[in-house]
């Protein structure tokens, strides 16, 4: 049951393009052959439930609160803004 505060109220939707690191080699690696190491980029979409100094946490899966329930959100993802590249926001 969505209640009359949710009608009025928009969301806003945040996407997060950030750089992450990946893979460990395996074994001994000449370095004189080695291919210069790249990092991923990646895109994480949601609505930013916390920000701080430190980090964005976003909920790729969330609801607003109803009469019954609380706001609630599931996969959440915590992104250092050491690796962020770029915000952008829009509302929805």
């Amino acid at each position: 049951m969505q209640n009359k505060k949710n009608k009025a109220k928009k969301t806003t939707v945040t996407v997060v393009r950030w750089a992450d690191s990946y893979g460990a080699l395996s074994g001994w690696v000449s370095l004189d052959e080695m291919e210069t190491p790249e990092y991923l980029e990646c895109l994480s979409v949601g609505v930013k439930i916390f920000e701080d100094k430190k980090v964005v946490a976003l909920a790729p899966n969330y609801a607003k609160a109803t009469t019954y329930t609380p706001n609630q959100g599931n996969g959440i993802m915590i992104i250092p803004k050491s690796c962020i590249i770029s915000v952008t926001s829009f509302s929805c």
